[in-house]
């Protein structure tokens, strides 16, 4: 028989941050105590079966007026997935036009479901040689 243990967490999913207690056996979850709102129980629950996350950043982008491109996951993905994620990110890079929404890497890391997307629509601009810095006589 496994003796009951604790485990401690601070809700995430409101901006209250209920200090929780998760009391199991093992993998079997006896209780969840500490939430202010009904979203703490499933949180709790949730980072002690699978713990997930997601994340923000941004990528390079040509032909647009910035240089960088906000994304961000569409999904939380398995904890232990998030070095793979953010090297095939790392690799990526995008060509304006852009449209917010726009997937541009599908399912990363081999994460069926879990695509890294635009967070901003840039539009494609055209440099001219006055524009360019590099093109300073």
């Amino acid at each position: 028989m496994t003796a009951r243990q604790e485990q401690h967490y601070v809700c995430i999913s409101c901006p209250i941050g209920c200090p929780l207690r998760l009391v199991h056996e093992g993998d079997q979850i006896i209780e969840v105590e500490g939430q202010e709102c009904n979203r703490g129980a499933k949180y709790a629950r949730q980072e002690f079966t699978d713990p997930r996350r997601t994340f923000s950043t941004t990528v390079p982008i040509t032909g647009a007026v910035y240089g960088r491109l906000p994304v961000k996951l569409s999904a939380p993905v398995p904890r232990q997935a998030i070095p793979a994620a953010m090297a095939a990110i790392r690799l990526l890079s995008a060509e304006a036009p852009v449209r917010l929404g726009q997937v541009l890497l599908r399912d990363v890391a081999g994460v069926a479901g879990v695509d890294v997307v635009a967070c901003r629509t840039m539009d494609r601009v055209m440099i001219t040689p006055s524009d360019d810095p590099s093109s300073a006589t």
